[in-house]
């Protein structure tokens, strides 16, 4: 084989490896032709997407080849630090680059090794599994999450961890017969596995599956529904508490059996809110009654299970939970809700009867000689519904939908990712707890469980996880901490960050706030591609490699990018394509020559071993200095065999270990473990953080910590004046991620041609009212001050109370040329506080009231005018 980079000869090949224009993980085929990389498309023959790839997996290569990439290290001279500040950049070399950053963690791990935080979005595969170990091995807790952390998966992840064992479900549709979207476009190239979701929800459109979807805006998914909803912004979970207490309380339509069997609804409770527990065993009861008695949950005599009524106890009358929510649920009428989501009481039952007729409760079907339940309806659900103060309530009222009807990891329902495995690498089955509820194990386990709870204690951390025993990680809460350390008594103060593939500064919340955060940080370290807004505020910048530059031994996290279903096991590669620009390197390679200078890789080794189940002879040796291929080779050998190694996956691009069983593709039927639909240990948590903080004087909400879900109102679903009588609202494009796509040449051009990507989208009744019309330029001003311009596009497919501006754009950095005040930046509206913080799953409410108002030529506000005709 030629050397192709070399220029010296021509040749045409193509190269199997990874998509990573965001977070999923498409196989691609590559062609470089002369050592330039030409064109991409999707590799016909993987599981994870069979050959299909979006408009961003095409244009990777684009961002490959910017001008604006970042080449070489560099170290900043101008102390200042600010948009539109320039950092007067010197280019330095690595090594000396890595002497300045040796010598100040080298401090940091002498004095207090917290003081180190690190930040980034590049969790998964090789890399992210490795930067997580270097952490722990470091010895700081202290993770600043970007964007993914404040909306993304805090109402998602827990609930499924919850309800399923495992951190991610999809619905499934090869068996679906009518789905529910809130606040999701599974199916419209975006959220998880979009392509393989794409592809599965077409076919099952085709055979006859109904598409309801529930959002503020009716695009992408919305217009390739059956029926699109639309909602009052923040109210998802009030909709899905009336469609429950239809079912429960008017239809009598529910799955008794899956409630009595799996969830913990038929536990007794006492008149303190909490289990009434066997005096001998301390498990919980239920009633037998066969019996006529109470006895332990787990009681191999038990006889048939008593789900509903009042049972008497040592002399007293106790419910089920079950009976509590029942009851619970009640006040939630369609007539009531009507008025908080705006949609008609009728179309509120209509919906619950589909939903419950379509669930076919008391079918089954028969899959490779296996008898399972078949529930062919679904809710799914994602940022949209719970990026809100109350989200983790919201996606558990959400799932529960699914729960009641016994819609879970069966056929035609709602799917966790497969925690039961035979056939993987790797086992993940769900265990059960001494209550009987269900607890992820192993890898599973890699991220936070939101039960048991985590101990509560006075703050160590600065993402104030202390504190939040159920919540899956804490983004907005360290950024708080980082403003405002005095309010959570925090002994010490970060001193160093590294940053990679997180832009703090774009997708988190108001650019100045995030700004004032990361300004107190004293060092910054930041790993980069292209010099983008967080990049700018770095000390000192190293350019790292593109992700056709570099290599990741199994990209596709087991227990997320996995396709849920009956699927294929299977792990992929990826691998470089072509030689790093410049002086590129890849982040989490750079940190392992730091462990190096630090003398802590041999404890890097001991937790990787751990985390990854790695055996002799391919378990790593802290003796040894493996380079980042050879760790790739060995971890591969450990688990698929010595013959499928790195050279075997280079040249196969991925490996399938086996198709999924009926246990592994829908285990509820096969597991023992219970779901609570009762949160009987939020009151112990609760309870728990009001002693902590009321010893340490810290101010905290923990009203949501409480046994039965609720609907709450957003701190802005009331305006504080009339003027601001309008919701903005964020939505995703299929061919954008994060703000990382917006700056790639490919699709900046679609974004110029789509007619969403950079207006504002407004009702067209209430534009009129208004006196907008498409092309008017108007702003856009929150209740707390902050302001946007763009320019107004009329559409009937919005709520007539809300706008809507898409993706992340509105850059901000110099050398963005193709981006920089293009569209309209969302997060600038959104006001940073404690207040607007979901203390459950640490979300940053992003329900913002905002007043509207045209801009004349000269920049400044119209009156409004009442007009007729159309926008």
């Amino acid at each position: 084989m030629l050397d192709l980079d070399s220029g010296q000869a021509k040749e045409n090949v193509w190269v199997k490896s990874t998509c990573y224009m965001c977070w999923n993980t498409c196989g691609i085929k590559v062609n470089r032709v002369n050592g330039v990389i030409v064109k991409i498309e999707g590799d016909p023959d993987c599981p994870q997407n069979w050959g299909k790839t979006c408009a961003k997996g095409n244009s990777g290569h684009m961002s490959l080849y910017d001008p604006n990439r970042v080449l070489y290290p560099m170290r900043r001279t101008n102390p200042a630090k600010g948009f539109d500040v320039d950092p007067e950049w010197e280019r330095i070399s690595w090594d000396e680059a890595l002497d300045i950053i040796t010598s100040r963690l080298k401090k940091i791990r002498t004095e207090d090794r917290r003081k180190l935080v690190l930040s980034s979005f590049d969790t998964r595969g090789q890399s992210g599994v490795f930067f997580a170990a270097w952490a722990a091995a470091f010895g700081t807790p202290n993770f600043w999450g970007g964007g993914a952390q404040y909306f993304c998966g805090n109402g998602f992840h827990p609930v499924t961890y919850l309800t399923q064992g495992t951190w991610f479900g999809e619905p499934d549709v090869r068996y679906c017969r009518y789905l529910m979207l809130f606040g999701t476009q599974n199916g419209s190239v975006s959220n998880h596995l979009p392509m393989d979701l794409a592809a599965k929800m077409a076919d099952a459109r085709m055979a006859g599956m109904k598409l309801i979807v529930v959002d503020p805006i009716g695009i992408n998914a919305g217009s390739k529904a059956h029926e699109w909803v639309p909602i009052r912004p923040g109210t998802d979970a009030a909709l899905a508490l009336a469609m429950i207490n239809v079912l429960l309380n008017e239809l009598n339509q529910y799955d008794k059996e899956f409630l009595a069997k799996f969830t913990n609804g038929s536990y007794l409770i006492s008149h303190d809110g909490h289990y009434a527990r066997d005096p001998a065993t301390r498990k919980p009861l239920m009633w037998d009654l066969t019996s006529g008695r109470p006895r332990p949950f787990d009681d191999p005599e038990f006889g048939e299970i008593g789900l509903e009524g009042r049972f008497r106890v040592d002399g007293t009358e106790i419910p089920t939970a079950f009976t509590l929510f029942k009851e619970h649920v009640r006040k939630y009428t369609p007539e009531s809700v009507s008025s908080i989501t705006t949609i008609p009481p009728g179309t509120i039952r209509r919906l619950a009867r589909q939903f419950g007729e379509a669930a076919r409760i008391g079918s089954t079907i028969t899959i490779d000689g296996k008898t399972l339940p078949l529930r062919p309806a679904a809710a799914s659900w994602y940022r949209g519904a719970t990026a809100h103060k109350h989200g983790m309530l919201t996606g558990l009222a959400i799932q529960f939908l699914n729960v009641i009807v016994g819609a879970i990891d069966v056929p035609g329902g709602h799917l966790g990712n497969n925690p039961v495995s035979q056939t993987a690498p790797l086992r993940w089955s769900p265990a059960a707890s001494p209550d009987g509820l269900l607890i992820p194990q192993g890898y599973a386990r890699r991220r936070k469980p939101p039960y048991p709870a985590t101990r509560v204690k006075a703050p160590e951390r600065f993402d104030l996880l202390d504190l939040c025993p159920v919540a899956p990680y804490g983004g907005p809460f360290f950024t708080e901490a980082v403003l405002h350390p005095e309010d959570f008594k925090l002994s010490y103060f970060p001193e160093m960050l590294i940053v990679c593939r997180s832009n703090l500064l774009m997708t988190c919340a108001n650019p100045d706030t995030m700004a004032e955060a990361l300004r107190k940080i004293p060092f910054i370290v930041g790993f980069s591609c292209e010099l983008n807004e967080t990049s700018e505020f770095a000390d000192i910048l190293l350019p790292d490699a593109h992700y056709l530059e570099r290599l990741d031994a199994i990209p596709n996290e087991p227990t997320e990018f996995v396709g849920a279903g009956e699927g294929y096991w299977y792990w992929m590669l990826r691998q470089p394509v072509i030689s790093p620009r410049g002086e590129a390197r890849s982040w989490v390679e750079v940190l392992f020559d730091l462990a190096d200078r630090l003398d802590f890789r041999a404890d890097l080794y001991a937790l990787l071993n751990g985390t990854l189940d790695l055996k002799e002879p391919f378990a790593y040796k802290g003796e040894e200095k493996y380079r980042w291929d050879e760790l790739a080779d060995r971890w591969m050998k450990s688990w698929f065999g010595p013959e499928k190694g790195l050279s075997w996956f280079k040249e196969n691009g991925f490996l399938i270990t086996g198709k999924k069983n009926p246990e592994e593709a829908y285990p509820r039927a096969f597991l023992k473990p219970r779901l609570p639909i009762y949160l009987e240990y939020f009151i112990d948590a609760g309870e728990e953080i009001r002693k902590v903080t009321g010893n340490q004087g810290i101010s905290w909400d923990t009203a949501d910590y409480q046994p039965l879900v609720d609907w709450k109102p957003c701190p802005s679903y009331e305006p504080s004046d009339p003027g601001h009588d309008l919701f903005v609202v964020n939505f995703k494009l299929p061919f954008h991620s994060l703000s990382y796509t917006s700056h790639n040449a490919l699709l900046a051009e679609l974004s110029e041609k789509n007619p969403y990507a950079y207006s504002i989208l407004i009702n067209t009744g209430t534009a009129h009212k208004k006196g907008i019309h498409s092309g008017d330029r108007i702003r856009v001003t929150s209740e707390a001050g902050y302001a946007v311009e763009g320019e107004a596009w009329l559409t009937e497919c919005i709520h007539p109370e809300t706008i809507g501006t898409a993706g992340c754009f509105g850059r901000k950095g110099k050398g963005l040329i193709l981006s920089r005040g293009k569209g309209v930046h969302f997060n600038t509206l959104l006001p940073h506080s404690l207040e607007r913080i979901d203390t459950l799953s640490a979300a940053l409410d992003a329900c913002v009231r905002v007043k509207v108002t045209r801009i004349g030529a000269d920049g400044n506000p119209l009156a409004y005018k009442r007009t007729n005709g159309n926008g």
